[in-house]
């Protein structure tokens, strides 16, 4: 699509990389997807080209936004430069080069003619013929020029590979006029990128016909295995796991087990690769693991002032808090008040919040002036706590004061200014939370992790609560007398049951079994079930669990698309936004997946406008 810049709709002063929003002229005839003609193109995108007197021919795709109408998403363009003395000199003194004003581009112009930009390309000391013109100011000219026809001819070249503009940038930013031969020479590195994983990056070097038994590409693809590992939740693989599924990926008949095991060894010796007994792990993953287990070695041996008289407050917490408690209870809260870190287990209507009530009122008591934080890893949970216990709770990541970047880098946490810290859900907490949690509270403080060691482990990696209890270093209360069975509710009791291998369950309206013949027939019947139930009890009242997100018919994913066309269908009139493949449509229901001001990572509500 050949046009011309108008003006920059958004931000008011553009800065390098940011993103975009402008206004462009076409110089031919261009349509919508609707097959109207246009005489404005509104284009968004990173680093759109602003220099007037110039033509662009843009690459992209139109993309239509409820709010702000039709849209071109540029993936990448050329400059055409209109060969005439306006075009030249209107180019040179954009602003895109710095150094170069109106004057110096006419001098230039006035000297070379409309070959001026072949000077810059190949012989730019000839701008030293030019009064003016210094050695040390051809260097800026020369730097700002390379720098915008880098950036542009990087994002041109990546962009057909699924790079977004953004990820580009970055890319330049690192490699500056180094860029292009090191995506070419070395295209591996592109998985530095934040969202760039090896898949990507071997495509890329495929379609440029690299070596698939480089050492640079086996390298990339055994330190892969294991960051898709964690994805997973595992830590860490056994080794010869470890080099099936590295052999897997690499997909390269010539690689053997041995030669893998060899540049493996390779990245033990580099640091980039840690091992353990038979276990493989990512150097900074076995890093943290040593370091989480060092922070608790620390707070079992740190001195603790610890509550007193404890049966007696326990009696009393019993008549303030109108409760009975049952002797594990009982146990469970005098270990809690006495010891420097502390973990409560147990499964569902086994007393846990009971005795996190129980906990707060005789700490309280006995330490009026103490400082209490009470947090979880979900602002779900947060508020669960909150409703359950009468106490302040936040987020982790709120209460540390942990903020991550676009790239997904945490900043150093901020000090917790506690004396005692109750942490709820703890099956939630991975490997690197809880080494922040962990190391932001000062040793003397006591620490009450309460959990369900038996529930599905954190999405991030390491089993953390799983694996303190198998240690057997630290003082652990376990619960396992169900108390609360409300109205006719199996689901307690069958969760102990299946967490015993006791096959025989009990069944009702509540807890039931549905055979299916196949996935699809599956995914029909939960989204019958479902909707079901959204009519007899709301859609805020009722929620539908996968334990899968992508590829089958029966994953999140796949199951949101046609609840949210059922729940909410569209219509004339209602607004919808798409972002790349996902269409967010007012009156949907949505959750906050990362923590931004006052909004946690698990909040639930509706798109309004």
């Amino acid at each position: 699509m050949l046009c011309e810049f108008q003006r920059v709709i958004y931000p008011p002063i553009p800065s390098p990389g940011s993103y975009m929003v402008a206004l462009y002229h076409p110089c031919e005839q261009v349509k919508d997807l609707a097959g109207n003609i246009l005489t404005q193109i509104k284009a968004v995108g990173y680093c759109l080209p602003t220099a007037e007197n110039l033509r662009y021919n843009m690459q992209g795709r139109w993309n239509t936004n409820t709010k702000h109408g039709v849209q071109f998403e540029v993936e990448s363009y050329d400059e055409v430069l209109v060969p005439t003395k306006e075009g030249v000199i209107g180019y040179l003194a954009s602003g895109q080069i710095k150094g170069i004003g109106q004057k110096t581009a006419e001098k230039i112009y006035d000297l070379f003619g409309i070959k001026a930009l072949d000077v810059l390309d190949s012989e730019p000391e000839k701008l030293l013929q030019i009064k003016g013109i210094t050695p040390k100011k051809l260097q800026k000219i020369r730097e700002s020029y390379l720098m915008n026809r880098g950036a542009r001819d990087i994002i041109a070249f990546l962009a057909p590979h699924g790079i977004t503009p953004r990820q580009a940038l970055k890319f330049y930013e690192e490699y500056a006029e180094h860029t292009m031969d090191t995506v070419k020479n070395h295209p591996y590195r592109l998985c530095e990128l934040s969202g760039v994983g090896f898949l990507t990056a071997d495509k890329i070097a495929a379609s440029m016909g690299f070596d698939k038994l480089s050492t640079e590409r086996v390298d990339e693809g055994l330190l892969y295995t294991l960051t898709e590992a964690e994805s997973y939740g595992h830590l860490c693989l056994e080794k010869h796991a470890f080099l099936k599924a590295a052999l897997k990926l690499l997909d390269t008949p010539e690689l053997t087990t041995r030669m893998a095991a060899n540049r493996a060894a390779c990245l033990v010796e580099s640091g980039q690769l840690t091992t353990y007994d038979q276990y493989v792990y990512r150097a900074k993953s076995a890093h943290t693991e040593r370091c989480l287990a060092q922070r608790i070695q620390q707070f079992l041996r740190a001195k603790t002032k610890g509550c007193i008289n404890l049966e007696t407050e326990l009696d009393g917490a019993e008549k303030r808090l109108n409760l009975s408690f049952a002797p594990e209870q009982r146990q469970a809260v005098k270990m809690a008040l006495t010891q420097g870190l502390s973990v409560i287990t147990g499964g569902p209507g086994t007393g846990k919040t009971m005795i996190q009530k129980a906990i707060l009122d005789i700490y309280h008591r006995q330490n009026p002036d103490g400082m209490i934080c009470c947090c979880a890893p979900t602002g779900r949970a947060a508020r669960r706590m909150e409703q359950a216990t009468n106490h302040p709770a936040s987020t982790i990541h709120k209460a540390l004061n942990l903020m991550a970047d676009e790239d997904g880098n945490f900043n150093e946490p901020e000090l917790v200014d506690a004396d005692l810290i109750l942490v709820d859900e703890v099956s939630m907490l991975d490997l690197y939370l809880a080494n922040y949690l962990l190391g932001a509270i000062r040793l003397g403080a006591q620490v009450v992790l309460i959990g369900d060691s038996d529930q599905l482990p954190s999405v991030g990696p390491g089993a953390v609560l799983s694996e303190i209890i198998a240690s057997g270093k630290v003082p652990v209360a376990r619960l396992d007398k169900v108390f609360r069975q409300q109205a006719g509710s199996r689901i307690a009791v069958n969760a102990k049951a299946i967490r015993k291998g006791v096959r025989n369950l009990e069944f009702g309206d509540d807890f039931q079994f549905v055979d299916s013949p196949d996935i699809a027939a599956s995914a029909d019947k939960v989204v019958t079930l479902y909707m079901q139930e959204v009519k007899k009890y709301g859609l805020d009242n009722v929620a539908l669990l996968t334990p899968y997100r992508k590829k089958t018919e029966t994953g999140a994913n796949a199951l949101n698309l046609r609840l949210r066309d059922l729940v909410n269908p569209p219509a004339p009139g209602k607004p919808e936004a798409a972002h790349g493949k996902r269409v967010f449509r007012v009156g949907n229901r949505v959750m906050q997946t990362k923590n931004l001001g006052e909004v946690n990572n698990g909040d639930v509500g509706y798109i309004k406008d």
